[in-house]
Protein backbone atom coordinates (compact mmCIF):
# COMPACT_ATOMS: atom_id res chain seq x y z
CA UNK A 1 0.00 0.00 0.00
CA UNK A 2 1.24 3.70 -0.98
CA UNK A 3 2.42 6.08 1.70
CA UNK A 4 -0.53 8.72 3.00
CA UNK A 5 2.00 11.26 2.16
CA UNK A 6 2.54 10.43 -1.68
CA UNK A 7 -1.02 10.23 -2.00
CA UNK A 8 -1.91 13.51 -0.60
CA UNK A 9 1.17 14.54 -3.07
CA UNK A 10 -0.22 13.36 -5.81
CA UNK A 11 -3.90 14.89 -5.13
CA UNK A 12 -1.97 18.12 -4.56
CA UNK A 13 -0.46 17.75 -8.06
CA UNK A 14 -3.96 16.87 -9.39
CA UNK A 15 -5.39 19.52 -7.85
CA UNK A 16 -3.19 21.89 -10.42
CA UNK A 17 -3.98 20.15 -13.32
CA UNK A 18 -8.13 19.54 -12.69
CA UNK A 19 -8.74 23.59 -11.41
CA UNK A 20 -7.82 25.20 -14.71
CA UNK A 21 -9.61 22.34 -16.68
CA UNK A 22 -12.76 22.91 -14.81
CA UNK A 23 -13.96 25.57 -16.91
CA UNK A 24 -12.00 24.55 -20.03
CA UNK A 25 -13.53 23.93 -23.33
CA UNK A 26 -14.69 20.34 -24.11
CA UNK A 27 -12.03 19.53 -26.78
CA UNK A 28 -9.21 20.35 -23.78
CA UNK A 29 -11.01 18.21 -21.41
CA UNK A 30 -10.88 15.82 -24.18
CA UNK A 31 -7.28 16.12 -25.01
CA UNK A 32 -5.79 16.13 -20.90
CA UNK A 33 -8.25 13.49 -19.82
CA UNK A 34 -9.73 10.59 -22.38
CA UNK A 35 -8.17 7.34 -21.89
CA UNK A 36 -6.52 5.87 -24.47
CA UNK A 37 -7.20 2.31 -25.88
CA UNK A 38 -4.42 0.98 -23.62
CA UNK A 39 -5.37 2.41 -20.39
CA UNK A 40 -8.43 0.00 -19.97
CA UNK A 41 -6.08 -3.15 -19.53
CA UNK A 42 -3.86 -0.66 -17.27
CA UNK A 43 -6.85 0.18 -15.01
CA UNK A 44 -8.97 -2.93 -15.27
CA UNK A 45 -8.81 -6.70 -15.10
CA UNK A 46 -10.47 -9.57 -16.55
CA UNK A 47 -13.67 -9.27 -18.44
CA UNK A 48 -14.00 -5.78 -16.61
CA UNK A 49 -11.23 -4.28 -19.76
CA UNK A 50 -14.15 -5.11 -22.53
CA UNK A 51 -16.68 -3.99 -20.49
CA UNK A 52 -15.43 -0.29 -19.71
CA UNK A 53 -13.67 0.04 -23.01
CA UNK A 54 -17.26 0.08 -24.17
CA UNK A 55 -19.32 1.85 -21.56
CA UNK A 56 -16.48 5.07 -21.66
CA UNK A 57 -16.52 4.75 -25.52
CA UNK A 58 -20.41 6.16 -25.43
CA UNK A 59 -19.55 8.93 -22.62
CA UNK A 60 -16.63 9.73 -24.58
CA UNK A 61 -18.53 9.89 -27.81
CA UNK A 62 -20.46 13.35 -25.77
CA UNK A 63 -18.08 14.30 -23.85
CA UNK A 64 -19.03 16.72 -21.02
CA UNK A 65 -18.78 20.71 -21.91
CA UNK A 66 -17.20 21.86 -18.72
CA UNK A 67 -16.84 20.54 -14.82
CA UNK A 68 -17.54 23.66 -13.28
CA UNK A 69 -18.36 27.17 -13.46
CA UNK A 70 -16.17 29.89 -13.62
CA UNK A 71 -16.82 30.94 -10.00
CA UNK A 72 -15.90 27.58 -8.63
CA UNK A 73 -12.32 28.59 -8.20
CA UNK A 74 -11.25 25.98 -5.24
CA UNK A 75 -10.62 22.70 -5.68
CA UNK A 76 -9.91 19.74 -3.39
CA UNK A 77 -9.22 16.45 -4.28
CA UNK A 78 -8.38 12.77 -2.19
CA UNK A 79 -6.51 10.10 -3.59
CA UNK A 80 -6.50 6.07 -2.80
CA UNK A 81 -5.05 3.19 -4.06
CA UNK A 82 -7.77 0.61 -5.62
CA UNK A 83 -6.68 -1.74 -3.30
CA UNK A 84 -7.98 0.31 -0.60
CA UNK A 85 -11.49 -0.31 -2.02
CA UNK A 86 -12.28 -3.17 -0.84
CA UNK A 87 -12.81 -2.02 2.64
CA UNK A 88 -14.31 0.89 4.91
CA UNK A 89 -10.73 2.71 5.67
CA UNK A 90 -9.37 5.87 5.63
CA UNK A 91 -8.68 6.20 1.89
CA UNK A 92 -11.53 4.62 0.61
CA UNK A 93 -14.00 6.45 2.99
CA UNK A 94 -14.05 10.34 0.57
CA UNK A 95 -14.69 7.59 -2.29
CA UNK A 96 -18.73 7.18 -3.16
CA UNK A 97 -19.98 3.75 -2.26
CA UNK A 98 -19.83 2.32 -5.34
CA UNK A 99 -16.13 1.62 -5.47
CA UNK A 100 -16.96 -0.90 -2.65
CA UNK A 101 -18.73 -2.92 -5.41
CA UNK A 102 -16.56 -3.00 -8.04
CA UNK A 103 -12.80 -3.10 -6.31
CA UNK A 104 -12.30 -6.34 -7.37
CA UNK A 105 -12.40 -5.60 -11.47
CA UNK A 106 -9.68 -2.93 -10.63
CA UNK A 107 -5.83 -3.14 -11.17
CA UNK A 108 -4.93 -3.02 -7.09
CA UNK A 109 -2.03 -1.13 -7.25
CA UNK A 110 -3.31 2.28 -9.39
CA UNK A 111 -4.12 5.62 -7.89
CA UNK A 112 -7.70 7.07 -8.10
CA UNK A 113 -8.81 10.02 -7.19
CA UNK A 114 -11.78 12.52 -6.24
CA UNK A 115 -12.43 15.38 -6.15
CA UNK A 116 -15.02 18.29 -5.50
CA UNK A 117 -15.58 22.40 -7.47
CA UNK A 118 -16.46 24.64 -5.42
CA UNK A 119 -16.56 28.77 -4.79
CA UNK A 120 -14.63 30.74 -2.25
CA UNK A 121 -15.66 30.45 0.93
CA UNK A 122 -18.03 27.67 0.42
CA UNK A 123 -18.46 24.40 0.85
CA UNK A 124 -21.14 22.79 -1.24
CA UNK A 125 -20.03 22.24 -4.91
CA UNK A 126 -19.63 19.76 -7.84
CA UNK A 127 -17.94 16.33 -6.86
CA UNK A 128 -16.12 14.12 -9.48
CA UNK A 129 -14.67 11.06 -9.53
CA UNK A 130 -12.53 8.49 -11.59
CA UNK A 131 -9.73 10.09 -12.44
CA UNK A 132 -6.99 7.32 -12.56
CA UNK A 133 -2.76 8.07 -12.39
CA UNK A 134 -1.39 6.12 -15.54
CA UNK A 135 2.31 6.66 -14.79
CA UNK A 136 2.85 9.71 -16.88
CA UNK A 137 -0.77 11.14 -16.96
CA UNK A 138 -4.21 11.21 -15.77
CA UNK A 139 -7.26 9.17 -17.45
CA UNK A 140 -10.96 9.75 -16.27
CA UNK A 141 -13.15 6.91 -15.59
CA UNK A 142 -16.08 8.52 -13.69
CA UNK A 143 -18.55 6.14 -11.83
CA UNK A 144 -16.82 3.13 -12.26
CA UNK A 145 -19.78 0.85 -10.56
CA UNK A 146 -22.25 2.17 -13.62
CA UNK A 147 -19.86 0.77 -16.12
CA UNK A 148 -18.90 -2.36 -15.05
CA UNK A 149 -22.80 -3.32 -13.77
CA UNK A 150 -23.52 -6.53 -14.69
CA UNK A 151 -27.09 -6.50 -15.76
CA UNK A 152 -29.22 -9.29 -14.40
CA UNK A 153 -31.84 -11.63 -16.18
CA UNK A 154 -35.24 -12.75 -14.87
Amino acid sequence: MIELSELYRIARNAEQLLLPLATAPTEILVEKLKPRDEDYAAVFVGDAVKRARDGYAMMWSKPPKALGKASQTKIKAFAAQADAFATENEFSREFPGGYRTVAAQLQPDKIWLVWKLFEAGGDVGMSYDGLVWLRDRWAWFPKPWRILAVPTTN
